[in-house]
């Protein structure tokens, strides 16, 4: 290329060229290497444990294999897990919505707890316990694989949320309640338990008491004057029938009254010694002394309940008397339940703090004035795990919730992606079976974390509405009773007077005819004895209805017509 040149222009070009030569050689070779290369997804892989148990990650293409040394029922759960996330992460390869990862392997603190290691054991071999669990559960659930490992963090709750705030950690889990200052600087998850601030206190047993009243303790005061009240109700509508008629309801004023209500109290035992003869006061009986059985079969069934249950109520019933009388409060160490006190006026120097379930104990038995404490503040999910301890629950009792809260929920810093991931999984985690058999694994199937006051035990005391059907039954058939003798009195006086008129007019008549002659039978008849007392004997112990039949046959008996009808006369002046 340079042999037609000059020495001169040979020595200027051909550097020139050997240049250029060399540039569009490096071209060429970087367009076949651009051609030939095949880009990999980064951050797309299947999970494989690492050797010190924590989650690393592999690419998609390569098949994952445990590593490191681990016992033989570690390696079975590992190769399970392995295989799960395999088939995962090939399905969505294949389905083209390749699995997605953070980049980055969280640090997640857990609190160190020295009590109530049924929602967070944590110590140096694993991290376990009730929250442990429904977070990964959650995580299992997310589209995303976390890359994660846990940090046990002693301190309390409010420094591990600054430290989760400030960057130290990327996230904290475990039995953290969330709350309006620390949502300040954190953003939390959705809460997977109900909870509250209640007062934990120690029963105290009714049977101390010098004095007992427990026999009134079955009715109420409305039932008790109502009962009385019938009682009084039925003597006035016996005496008032069997007044007329029966003897043993006559006499003096004292004697009619000591009668009539000795007989109604009687039917407390059905012990009668009084006669009742007419019908009408039977049935009023009748009816009341089955109100009377079915009230004192209650009333005995009531008080049976009361006297045989060991009747306990709490030593302890409100947070306000504590701060009047200057008891002394425990609390979980570490717990925001320690603000809330200071918050409403307790002292610094009457809190005092607890960490286990058997300091608990301890410190309610002694007292506030032999160095324990009154009262017990703590969340309702730890008071109902100490409650579930069999040895505990007849000696202690869940009283008042004095304050509320969502629940536990798990901290993330502000506005990380995470949190709205885990709140939908753990909304599905909690609706469903999976997080009742979580529950139930660690905390027992028959806990619960109540969202009110957990109600009073004892028997209730029967009460007026219970029985008033059967009041208004007796009243009515008192009441038509009543009425019924009391129409047929008005009839029997009215039917006598007509009679009486018609007889005086009949011997007025008859005295004419006979010229006077008729006053010697009225005479024979009167100073017969036996013939003037058998129609008064009759009259005693019949109605009026029956007066005038007597009357009727007393003139059958006799030939001339005037003699019945001054025996009629004298029969009813007797009477």
């Amino acid at each position: 290329m340079c042999e037609g040149l000059s020495s001169s222009r040979v020595k200027m070009e051909c550097p020139l060229a050997m240049v250029m030569l060399q540039v569009l050689t490096l071209l060429a070779l970087s367009s076949a290497a651009a051609a030939v290369t095949t880009v990999q997804p980064a951050g797309v892989g299947i999970l494989h444990p690492a050797g010190d148990g924590r989650i690393a990650v592999a690419p998609y293409h390569q098949l994952a294999e445990p590593v490191g040394t681990a016992s033989a029922e570690d390696a079975a759960t590992t190769a399970a897990e392995i295989k799960r996330k395999n088939a995962r992460i090939l399905v969505r390869r294949n389905s083209g919505t390749l699995t997605r990862r953070y980049t980055k392997k969280l640090k997640i603190a857990v609190p160190e707890k020295q009590g109530f290691e049924v929602f967070v054991n944590a110590t140096t071999q694993k991290v376990t316990g009730y929250c442990i669990d429904v977070f990964e559960t959650a995580v299992k659930k997310l589209s995303d694989d976390l890359d994660y490992e846990f940090s046990i963090y002693a301190g309390s709750y409010d420094e591990l949320v600054h430290n989760v705030s400030s960057g130290i950690f990327d996230a904290a889990v475990g039995d953290i309640t969330i709350t309006a200052e620390r949502a300040v600087y954190v953003d939390f998850t959705m809460p997977y338990t109900e909870s509250g601030v209640s007062l934990l206190v120690l029963s105290e047993n009714d049977s101390n008491s010098t004095i007992e009243w427990v026999f009134l303790k079955p009715l109420t005061a409305e039932l008790w004057l109502a009962t009385v009240g019938g009682f009084f109700f039925t003597a006035l509508v016996v005496w008032m029938i069997e007044r007329p008629k029966n003897v043993e309801y006559q006499g003096s004023s004292s004697r009619q009254c000591s009668t009539a209500l000795y007989f109604s109290f009687s039917t407390l035992t059905s012990s009668h010694d009084q006669i009742i003869r007419s019908p009408l006061s039977k049935i009023v009986v009748v009816i009341w002394c089955f109100v009377v059985l079915v009230i004192v079969q209650s009333y005995t069934a009531s008080l049976s309940s009361m006297l045989t249950a060991k009747r306990l109520r709490p030593s302890v019933t409100d947070l306000d008397q504590l701060l009047l009388n200057g008891d002394y409060i425990g609390y979980q160490s570490g717990s925001f339940v320690h603000a809330v006190l200071t918050k409403k006026g307790f002292a610094e120097k009457r809190l005092r703090s607890y960490t286990k379930k058997e300091e608990y104990a301890e410190a309610l038995r002694k007292g506030s004035k032999n160095g324990g404490v009154s009262a017990i503040v703590d969340e309702i999910p730890y008071i109902t795990s100490f409650l579930s301890n069999p040895q505990y629950q007849n000696e202690f009792q869940m009283v008042n919730r004095i304050y509320k809260t969502p629940g536990f929920g798990f901290v993330f810093p502000q506005n990380s992606p995470l949190v709205h991931n885990l709140s939908v999984a753990i909304l599905d985690l909690t609706s469903g079976d999976e997080g009742s058999r979580i529950q139930a694994n660690w905390l027992g199937s028959a806990t619960t974390f109540p969202s009110y006051v957990i109600p009073n035990t004892d028997s209730a005391p029967l009460t007026l509405r219970s029985f008033s059907g059967l009041f208004i039954i007796t009243v009515c058939i008192s009441a038509l009773m009543l009425l019924i003798s009391i129409s047929r009195s008005v009839h029997a006086k009215y039917t006598k007077v007509r009679d009486s008129d018609m007889q005086s007019a009949d011997g007025d008549g008859g005295g004419e005819g006979h010229g006077g002659s008729g006053s010697g039978p009225l005479q024979n008849d009167v100073g017969n004895g036996p013939m003037t007392d058998q129609p008064h004997h009759e009259a005693g112990n019949e109605d009026s209805q029956g007066i005038h039949g007597g009357g009727e046959s007393v003139g059958d008996g006799e030939p001339n017509g005037s003699v019945p009808i001054h025996t009629i006369q004298i029969e009813m002046n007797t009477g």
